[in-house]
Formats: C-alpha cells, sequence, structure tokens
C-alpha cells in the first residue's frame, strides 16, 4: 500500500496544481454564480476542482473523491480524497488574499493527510497521522497561550454564532479574550495550527471544509473537534484550538446564557 509520505508528496503536488489555476484568476473580477445556499462559486472553483479530479483518477485510481462543486465519486471506502480548491470564495471574490486550498486524504473515514494551502499569500501547512505539522517544510506547532484573557479568538462569522443559538456565549468569550477578529474560512485554522492564533470558531461547515484540519490541529499539537466539543469531521462545525483553551471554549459555548 502507499505510504502515508508518498500520499503527501502528491497532496502537495496537488496543491501546486490548484495554486497555479487559482493565481490565474484571482483579481480578475470574475463572473460570480450564487448557489441555492448563498454561497458563490466561480469558475475558477470549478477549473481547479476538475484538474484535480483528473490527476486523482489517474494516479490512484479506485480512491473515493468528494469534493464541494461536483459531489462524492464512488471508489474505496479504505481511501477517499476530500479537496475543497477554494475554501473562502467570498474572500476570493472581493480581492481578499485569505482564502485557501484544503485537501485531505480519509482511511476509513479519518483524516490521515491534511493540507491548507494558501496561494495568495505563498504560505501552506500540511501534516500526516503521527508525521508532524509543518509549515513551508519547517516544523510547526500551535502556541503554549493557557489563558483566555491572554488569546486570539476567530471566528467564520458572528452572525451565524448568534443565528445558531451561540450569540451570548461567544460574545462573552471574546469579551474575556485577549483580541477577536473575524479572519474566518481555512486561514483562521492555518493561524491556530502555526501558532499565531489560539481559538478558531467555524460554526457552519461542510466536510471538504474541516476534514484537513483533523489531522493538522493534533499533529501541531491542539485540538480539532465540533463546536461543542464533540470528536470528529461530521459535525457541520469545527473548533480548533491550541488544546489548552478548547475545554475553556467548549464550556462557554455550552454554558447556560446569563
Amino acid at each position: 500500500m502507499t505510504t502515508l509520505h508518498e500520499e503527501l508528496a502528491f497532496a502537495l503536488s496537488l496543491a501546486d496544481d490548484s495554486r497555479g489555476i487559482l493565481l490565474k484568476h484571482f483579481g480578475t473580477g470574475m463572473a460570480v454564480e450564487w448557489k441555492g445556499d448563498n454561497t458563490p462559486v466561480t469558475l475558477a472553483d470549478r477549473a481547479a476542482e476538475e484538474a484535480l479530479r483528473n490527476r486523482i483518477a489517474k494516479a490512484t485510481p479506485g480512491y473515493g473523491i468528494i469534493g464541494e462543486e461536483f459531489g462524492s465519486e464512488a471508489g474505496s471506502v479504505d481511501r477517499e480524497w476530500v479537496i475543497d480548491p477554494i475554501d473562502g470564495t467570498k474572500a476570493f471574490i472581493h480581492g481578499v488574499p485569505l482564502f485557501g486550498t484544503l485537501i485531505a486524504l480519509l482511511e476509513k473515514g479519518e483524516p490521515v493527510v491534511g493540507l491548507i494551502d494558501l496561494p495568495a499569500l505563498g504560505q501552506r501547512v500540511y501534516a500526516t497521522r503521527g508525521g508532524g505539522c509543518f509549515l513551508n517544510g519547517n516544523p510547526c506547532g500551535v502556541s503554549k497561550v493557557a489563558r483566555l484573557e491572554e488569546a486570539l479568538i476567530l471566528d467564520g462569522s458572528v452572525t451565524t454564532m448568534e443565528r445558531l443559538g451561540h450569540g451570548l456565549a461567544w460574545a462573552e468569550l471574546r469579551r474575556k479574550a485577549r483580541l477577536h477578529r473575524g479572519w474566518g474560512d481555512c486561514y483562521g485554522h492555518f493561524l491556530v495550527a502555526t501558532g499565531a492564533a489560539e481559538v478558531m470558531a467555524d460554526p457552519v461547515v461542510e466536510i471538504w471544509d474541516i476534514a484537513p484540519m483533523a489531522v493538522i490541529l493534533p499533529e501541531a499539537g491542539g485540538r480539532f473537534t465540533g463546536l461543542l466539543g464533540t470528536p470528529g469531521i461530521h459535525n457541520r462545525s469545527g473548533l480548533s484550538s491550541n488544546g489548552l483553551l478548547h475545554d475553556v471554549v467548549t464550556a462557554g459555548l455550552t454554558a447556560d446564557p446569563v
């Protein structure tokens, strides 16, 4: 069987391909289509995903593929690629460079390879299960901040947190933290994995939005769960942390509003 090191090398090459396609389109003012769930999609999303799917089909025949734009392709459930060529399409279409490409490999449903590539920033963090976490080829890890009062906490959308009933609890956590910013999507998780932030809350996600985080964060020394602390990648929400503040945040989100 192919080793995780070999699978990672292939994932890195996929990210190279996606980066080239996305940078060709970024900042060009290309047309935007709004899907039924009120999320945007562009020619770049579809072109990049088609290119990655074609390479995956040729290089790893028999593997399953799960992607945002073209759904799932049946294959072995033992190994499935999960791809999202543009995580943060809203940033992409507005010329904000905080979008990224997400690639993960699942082994019997569990992420074993994970990658976040930030094309416009030239940054990339990736990990394999048991192999550590790396930023642009160098080992990296989460911060050692152990007090919320010294932490930078991030979220994808305060409005969505409020709509889901977490508004008061999240506002209290934000009030206690040293800093709060809305640097969402994969960029927020990237910052936690590389030690630049302590917490990233993603209130509504699909599997392609978070699969890489479930291997990247633990390998960086942190934690990744659903918003309320449930393990796994099928919670429809995501919470990345440096580990030291994870229970503080989940306890805050599940506390009765005051």
